[in-house]
C-alpha cells in the first residue's frame, strides 16, 4: 500500500542532526548523548576529558570521545579496529550480543588503556599513545569479566572485575615500549574467575550474590572505592560504591552512591565512572557520567554531578536517590565559551575516510566498499550470498537518536546484480527494511519485517536515484518507512512496525546491499541525512505539546520505597504499552518544572493538558519562574471515571507572557494518586472544537497478509488513532497499511480523530478479512 505524504523534508520545528544537551545559558540536559553509549568510563587528561564505551558486534568497536566540559562530546577513534574469527566475519555463526564488553578506560605514563573482556575468551586490552589512535589490540592470558582496571600510585596494577562475586587480578607490564600488559594472578583450581575473591555483594537467594558488576576503581584521599552495578527494585540496578583501605583484604563498607529512574520510570541509572575538575583554588569538582537503559534506543549517558559526603560520592542529589535532569554544568575554569553542537550523524561521503559516526555490523569486507571508485560516494558491494540481512555482511550502522529521528539515504541502483537487495533498516539483530529488489532485471521497492515482505512498489524502467526513509515517531518504539524519486515528494509504504529488542546494543540505522544468487553487483550512497525535531535540550514553543516527562526538575522527597514521588509510567491508550510515557503518583504540592518554554511575541491564551484522574477537586496552577511565582493559570482536573482515562483539558491564561520562561506546573489535591499528567502545551488563537468523526471509512484486501485502510480527512483533526481488532495504534495517517495478517482472516477497524481539544467518538465498525494465499 502507498500513500503520499506532504513534503517532510522540512520538518514542523528546525531540523538538526542528532540531540544536544547543551542549553547554551550555562546548563546541559539529560541525556547528554541520546542513543547507545553504554558502559561508560571517563578520564581526565589535562584540560580533556575522556570517554569510552561499549559497543559489541559493531566494528570499528569501541569508541574513544573527547570533551573540554563533559558536555559536548565529539568522536577521537575507535580502540579495536576489528576482531579475528570467523564468527566475527559473519561466517559460520555471528557475534550478536558477544564481542566487547564493559570498557574500563585509563592513562599511565603517557599511554592510554582500553581494556575489555569477550565471553567464553579472555579480556584484551588496547593501547595507544594518542586518544585518536593508532590503538593496538593485545589478548591477555585469562577472562576478567567487566574489568575495571587500576593503576595503583605504589606501581602496582590491578583489575577488579566479576558478576555477582568480586574478583582482584594484578597485571605487569612487560613491555615499556608498548605498554603490553600480562596477567600475573593465576585462577585457583576450580574457582570461577582469575584472582582472589574479594567481595560478595549481599543478595540472599540471587544466583549471582546480587549481580554485581561493571567495577571501576578509583583510590581517592587514602581509600580505595570500587564503584559497581547490583540488582535493585523492580528487576532494575542501582550504583554502590564498595570502600576499604585495604583493596586486597578489606574490610569493605558499602553504600548506595545513585538509586534513581531519574525520567524513565523502571530503569535505574548505573554502571559509569567518575572524574574530578580542578579548580582554581586547588579543590575539585567531581562528576559522573553514568547510563540510564532506554530499552530499544539503548543505554543514553548521563551526567551527574558527584557530591562528597561523609567519605562516599554520591551521584545526583539528594545522596544519590535524585538524578538531575538539567542542572548547571560543570564549573571548568578558563573555559572558553563553545558552540553547543551534535555529535557527527548525517554524510556526504565526500571524504576519503568514513565518518567516526558511522560502525559496520560485525567485521567489514574492506574489498567490497570504498569511496574513491566514484568520489562523493561509497560505493557498496555485495559481499553476502544470503536471503536474510542479519547475517549480511558490510551493513554500514549508526545510532538511532531521541527522541525521535528521521535517517534518508540517496542510492544510485543502476549497477544492481539480478538477486540484489539494498537499502535502509532498522535494525538490532532482526531487522526491518525498505530496499530495492532487483529480480530479472525488474526492480521494486519492498518492505521486509524480518524475513517477511510486507509491501512492494514496481518502479519504472531506468530509475537511477531513489531516496529510501525510515522514521521513528516521537517517543515511539515503532518505525515507518517511506520513499521519493526526486528527493522532496515522499510516499509511505507499508505500515507501522515494532522495533525488536535483541541484543545489548540500541537499534540503528543501516545501509546495506547482499546478494541472493551470486556477487557481483554494487550500490552508491550518495548521502545519508539524519534530522530530528528538536535544536538543544528542553526547549519547547507554543502551539505544541510538551511531552510531561520532559520535566527539567520536580518536587522531591527522600523515599527509599519509591512509594511517594512522582514518576513515568507508560499509559495504557495502547494495550501493547511502550509508546506513549505520562507522569504518574502526583498528589497535592508536587510540582514540575519546565525551563525553557517560549512564549514567543505574547500570543499565547490558553492552557491545555491531557489529563487523567478518578478523584474531584484537583487542580494544576500554572506559575512562573518558581513554584510560588506569578500565577498565569489555573485548571481544574475533572473526573474522568478511571486515573487510566484521560481527556483534553484547558483553561485561559489571565496575564499575557512574552519570551522563554521558566514554567512551573503545580498541583493541588488529593495527598495519593491524584492524577496523572501524558502532555500539556500553551496555545494560541482560538481554541480547537474537536473533529467530527471520520467518514468514509473503508478496508480493503491487497494481498494475503495486508489490509488497505482509508478514510476521509475529518476538519481540524491532526492526528488519528485505528482500532485494528482490540489493538489501538495511534498516530496513522490516511492511507494506511496493516501488514503481517494471516491469510483468510477476519478482522475489525475503526478509527477516531484528535487534536489538542481531543478526540472524537469512534467510527462505526467496519469488517474485513484478507484473501488466501492463492487468491
Amino acid at each position: 500500500m502507498r500513500r503520499k505524504v506532504t513534503d517532510i523534508t522540512t520538518p514542523t520545528c528546525t531540523s538538526t542532526y542528532g540531540w544536544i544537551a547543551d542549553n547554551g545559558n550555562g546548563t546541559y540536559t539529560n541525556p547528554i548523548m541520546w542513543g547507545d553509549y553504554p558502559d561508560n568510563d571517563v578520564i581526565r587528561v589535562g584540560d580533556t576529558y575522556y570517554m569510552s564505551s561499549t559497543s559489541m558486534h559493531l566494528f570499528p568497536g569501541c569508541p574513544i570521545m573527547s570533551s573540554k566540559d563533559l558536555v559536548n562530546w565529539e568522536y577521537e577513534s575507535y580502540a579495536v579496529d576489528r576482531m579475528e574469527g570467523d564468527r566475527y566475519d559473519l561466517i559460520n555463526g555471528d557475534v550478536y550480543d558477544e564481542g566487547p564488553w564493559a570498557t574500563s578506560l585509563r592513562y599511565h605514563n603517557g599511554k592510554f588503556y582500553l581494556m575489555f573482556n569477550i565471553n567464553d575468551d579472555t579480556a584484551y586490552v588496547s593501547i595507544a599513545d594518542c586518544a585518536k589512535g593508532p590503538w593496538t589490540l593485545f589478548k591477555l592470558e585469562d577472562e576478567l569479566y567487566d574489568p575495571g582496571l587500576f593503576f595503583d600510585d605504589d606501581g602496582k596494577i590491578y583489575v577488579v572485575h566479576g558478576q555477582g562475586e568480586l574478583y582482584l587480578s594484578e597485571l605487569e607490564i612487560v613491555d615499556d615500549e608498548t605498554g603490553q600488559l600480562s596477567i600475573l594472578s593465576k585462577r585457583e583450581p576450580g574457582a570461577r574467575r582469575n584472582g582472589k575473591k574479594i567481595y560478595s555483594y549481599p543478595c540472599p537467594g540471587h544466583r549471582y550474590n546480587g549481580y554485581n558488576e561493571g567495577a571501576h576503581v578509583y583510590k581517592i584521599n587514602g581509600f580505595y572505592y570500587i564503584l559497581t552495578t547490583p540488582i535493585w527494585k523492580h528487576g532494575s540496578k542501582k550504583e554502590v560504591a564498595i570502600r576499604t583501605k585495604d583493596l586486597a583484604n578489606g574490610p569493605y563498607e558499602v553504600e548506595d552512591i545513585m538509586t534513581s529512574f531519574m525520567n524513565f520510570w523502571g530503569n535505574g541509572i548505573h554502571q559509569g565512572g567518575i572524574v574530578d575538575v580542578p579548580q582554581e583554588n586547588g579543590a575539585s569538582e567531581w562528576w559522573a557520567i553514568i547510563f540510564q537503559d532506554r530499552s530499544k534506543l539503548g543505554r543514553v549517558p548521563t551526567l551527574q554531578p558527584v557530591t562528597w559526603k561523609n567519605g562516599w560520592p554520591y551521584m545526583g542529589q539528594v545522596d544519590g536517590e535524585k538524578a538531575v535532569v538539567t542542572h548547571r554544568k560543570p564549573n571548568i575554569p578558563n573555559l572558553e565559551p563553545a558552540q553547543p553542537k551534535a555529535l557527527q550523524a548525517s554524510d556526504d561521503f565526500s571524504t576519503n575516510k568514513l565518518g567516526l559516526q558511522w560502525q559496520w555490523n560485525h567485521n567489514p569486507d574492506n574489498g567490497k566498499w570504498c569511496l574513491d571508485e566514484r568520489p562523493g560516494y561509497m560505493r557498496l558491494k555485495t559481499s553476502s550470498v544470503t536471503d536474510n540481512l542479519t547475517y549480511a555482511r558490510n551493513t554500514l550502522t549508526q545510532r538511532v537518536v531521541g527522541p525521535d529521528c528521521i535517517g534518508t539515504v540517496k542510492l544510485d541502483v543502476s549497477f544492481m546484480a539480478d538477486g540484489d537487495t539494498a537499502g535502509l533498516c532498522l535494525m538490532q539483530k532482526g531487522f526491518t527494511f525498505i530496499g530495492i529488489k532487483n529480480v530479472d532485471g525488474h526492480k521494486s521497492i519492498v518492505i521486509h519485517d524480518n524475513l517477511t515482505e510486507h509491501a512492494s512498489m514496481s518502479l519504472s524502467a531506468g530509475i537511477i536515484d531513489v531516496w529510501l526513509r525510515a522514521e521513528t515517531p516521537r517517543h515511539e518504539y515503532r518505525m515507518e518507512f517511506s520513499y521519493s524519486l526526486d528527493g522532496i515528494h515522499f510516499t509511505r509504504l507499508g505500515g507501522r512496525y515494532d522495533m525488536r529488542y535483541g541484543t545489548y546494543v540500541g537499534m540503528r540505522f543501516g545501509i546495506f546491499n547482499y546478494a541472493t544468487i551470486k556477487l557481483g553487483g554494487y550500490v552508491d550512497v550518495d548521502s545519508f541525512e539524519l534530522t530530528t525535531t528538536e535544536h538543544q535540550g528542553n526547549l519547547f514553543g507554543l502551539n505544541r505539546k510538551i511531552d510531561a516527562e520532559r520535566y527539567d526538575d520536580q518536587k522531591f522527597v527522600s523515599d527509599k520505597e519509591l512509594q511517594i514521588n512522582s514518576k513515568t509510567e507508560w499509559t495504557c491508550d495502547d494495550p501493547n504499552c511502550d509508546y506513549n510515557l505520562s507522569i504518574s503518583n502526583l498528589k497535592d504540592g508536587d510540582w514540575l518544572q519546565y525551563d525553557q518554554v517560549d512564549f514567543g511575541a505574547g500570543d499565547a491564551a490558553w492552557f491545555n493538558v491531557r489529563v487523567a484522574s478518578s478523584l474531584t477537586g484537583g487542580t494544576i496552577e500554572v506559575r512562573l519562574d518558581r513554584m510560588n511565582g506569578e500565577l498565569i493559570s489555573t485548571l481544574h482536573i475533572p473526573n474522568t471515571g478511571d486515573i487510566d482515562q484521560y481527556v483534553n483539558v484547558k483553561s485561559d491564561l489571565t496575564k499575557k507572557v512574552a519570551g522563554i520562561q521558566k514554567v512551573y506546573l503545580v498541583f493541588h489535591g488529593a495527598c495519593h494518586n491524584m492524577c496523572k499528567l501524558n502532555w500539556f502545551m500553551f496555545g494560541s488563537g482560538e481554541f480547537p472544537q474537536i473533529s467530527p468523526i471520520p467518514e468514509n471509512l473503508t478496508v480493503v484486501a491487497e494481498n494475503a497478509s495486508i489490509l488497505n485502510i482509508k478514510w476521509d480527512d475529518s476538519p481540524g483533526a491532526l492526528q488519528y488513532d485505528m482500532m485494528f481488532d482490540d489493538r489501538v495504534i495511534s498516530n496513522v495517517t490516511s492511507d494506511f497499511s496493516q501488514t503481517g495478517l494471516a491469510p483468510r482472516s477476519s478482522h475489525t477497524v475503526r478509527i477516531r480523530a484528535k487534536n489538542f481539544a481531543g478526540y472524537s467518538e469512534w467510527s462505526d465498525e467496519v469488517k474485513s478479512e484478507t484473501v488466501s494465499d492463492q487468491d
